[in-house]
């Protein structure tokens, strides 16, 4: 008894010993050549807010427009601002803004900054793996654009295919597999990449278009957080490095299917580098910009008609006028139409349609002398006017669409 008692304990050992050398050379293996392949565990990071630090204002971490233009009236533009610090001491919000501007000249990307409530194109363009500081719980990180991507092209080898045709007869070796040449490679996400992905995140949100916040944003594929020490040194290797990484950031976006026409529609208050940007037809005004803006329109926005049977002229806003009217919201607009600052013109009244289905607040029409004034056939129809205001101006009333 005491034999076998003592056969199965060095039997337990030498099970043991052949255990602990397998994991021996298994954690070896991982600390090593296999290091890559590490079973991958999920890291999350979540950049929500930072804090201006001279005025206490909350200030999501990213901010993210989209202008469509799917209305076909201007530039595709998106544009991305990281509200991030002028260095690790955090004593000033310095942000790095980035704007695709699509239009049928190409593709091309401008950078800007913003401070203390000033925009301007960067003096110090960031590039692939640059850090920008930003703040996560009260404590400093670091954000990078450091993401790649790979990817595998198969291409057709004719030696090998014939070799693998001819021995595949005997070994039966698989042709598809190995009739190909097989190239990898990696490329380096850039910011272009970034504000198509934001683009296509806007357009597929189901807060449809306006303004909306977007509380957990994914962006591990394209953006790492690296931890920063007290003495500001940046961590050489990304938090959750080698593992699955979701890197989270609340975004605060608005999404728009017109195009972008004006500069003040651009969160920079510039495009292209252009703070005076305009491709709208209308004199640029800042007053458009407010929630309610008012478009003031008077005789020289109008086109005329001459009608040779009554010798005078019928006026309209162009087609194109009042489609390019009807691609803004929240704006009110007022027509002042003097009939004396046409000197010498017999001017008759509104063409037919002059004004069809654009939603007007107001209509003057004026005169020094005494006037007639008709209002055509379908003139004011879909306006919204319920009167009109007049100044020695008599309205001859031909179903223009508004009882006066």
């Amino acid at each position: 008894m005491k034999d076998i008692a003592i056969r199965i304990v060095n039997i337990a050992l030498v099970v043991v010993t052949v255990f602990l050398t397998l994991m021996s050379g298994v954690l070896l293996y991982y600390k090593t050549i296999g290091k890559d392949k590490v079973p991958s565990a999920i890291t999350s990071t979540y950049a929500t807010t930072v804090e201006n630090p001279q005025t206490g204002e909350q200030l999501p971490t990213i901010e993210a427009n989209y202008y469509s233009n799917r209305n076909d009236n201007g530039y595709e533009v998106i544009e991305l601002l990281f509200n991030c610090y002028s260095g690790i001491s955090k004593q000033a919000i310095y942000s790095r803004g980035f704007q695709l501007v699509i239009n049928e000249d190409g593709t091309k990307l401008y950078q800007y900054n913003r401070y203390d409530g000033v925009n301007f194109e960067t003096g110090h363009e960031y590039e692939w793996g640059d850090i920008m500081v930003i703040d996560i719980n009260g404590t400093t990180y670091g954000v990078a654009l450091d993401g790649t991507y790979t990817i595998t092209t198969k291409n057709f080898n004719l030696g090998k295919a014939i070799w693998h045709t001819i021995s595949g007869l005997f070994t039966g070796w698989n042709y598809e597999e190995n009739a190909y040449n097989y190239d990898t490679k990696t490329y380096e996400y850039t910011f272009e990449d970034l504000l198509i992905k934001v683009g296509q995140i806007l357009k597929s949100s189901s807060n449809g278009t306006g303004d909306s916040v977007i509380s957990l944003v994914d962006l591990g594929d394209f953006l790492h957080i690296y931890e920063i020490d007290e003495n500001g040194q940046v961590s050489g290797e990304p938090v959750g490095n080698r593992t699955l990484t979701n890197s989270y950031f609340t975004m605060q976006t608005h999404y728009d299917n017109r195009g972008m026409v004006w500069a003040k529609q651009s969160m920079f208050g510039s495009v292209a580098g252009d703070s005076q940007f305009n491709i709208s037809g209308i004199a640029d005004n800042v007053d458009y910009w407010k929630v309610t803006s008012e478009v003031r329109l008077t005789e020289q926005d109008f086109v005329a008609r001459y009608l040779t049977s009554e010798n005078g002229y019928y006026y309209a806003l162009s087609t194109e006028k009042i489609n390019e009217l009807k691609n803004f919201e929240n704006i009110e607009i007022n027509v002042d139409f003097n009939i004396s600052n046409f000197e010498e013109v017999n001017v008759l009244g509104l063409d037919y349609y002059a004004l069809y289905g654009l939603k007007i607040n107001s209509l003057t029409i004026s005169s020094i002398t005494q006037r007639d004034f008709k209002l055509l056939v379908g003139s004011l129809k879909d306006t919204g006017l319920t009167s009109i205001e007049t100044n020695s101006v008599n309205l001859i009333n031909i179903n223009s669409g508004v009882s006066v």
